[in-house]
């Protein structure tokens, strides 16, 4: 399915350059097939819903956060959402367009010595996770870790920060 898309991506925008450089024709028409697919192909590679992990994990207590991992050598982004309960952290990532999800990385919460809400890379917020025996932080993106810190904390079983009193 993926690759069918690319193809009929590629085409449409052959054809959509075709006429804007060789024919005197209206091109408008052609923007809306393009947008079309570029959503379709997005959604069909990237969105990860919660309903999606809980037919995988047979359970729906957990706290979810859609959002993007960071891979290991920072050039890449990998779209998904994070499952935290109280014993594990799960990335689950797309499987297939049908709407299968795979777990692509995880850990105990018990291994979590502790995390940042920080600027994780040039360009996105998120989260930084300090893990213990990792040598660098594990890292993900997106704007909603910082509204959700408290239920985050409360699925790792960690107390609520009190503000400092002086």
């Amino acid at each position: 399915m993926k690759r069918v898309i690319l193809l009929l991506l590629l085409i449409v925008f052959g054809v959509f350059v075709y006429y804007a450089a060789f024919r005197q024709m209206v091109i408008y028409p052609l923007l809306l097939p393009l947008l079309v697919l570029i959503i379709i192909y997005y959604v069909t590679t990237s969105v990860v819903t919660r309903k999606m992990i809980e037919k995988v994990r047979g359970d729906g207590a957990f706290f979810f956060q859609r959002c993007s991992m960071i891979v290991k050598d920072g050039t890449e982004l990998l779209g998904g959402a994070l499952a935290v309960t109280g014993t594990e952290i799960v990335f689950y990532s797309r499987k297939s367009e049908k709407g299968g999800v795979k777990p692509s990385w995880s850990c105990f919460t018990s291994a979590v010595e502790g995390y940042t809400m920080k600027k994780v890379d040039d360009h996105h917020p998120g989260l930084s996770l300090s893990i213990a025996g990792e040598n660098k932080p594990v890292l993900f993106t997106s704007r909603e870790f910082q509204k959700n810190e408290k239920e985050f904390r409360k699925a790792l079983g960690w107390p609520e920060e009190e503000p400092n009193k002086e």
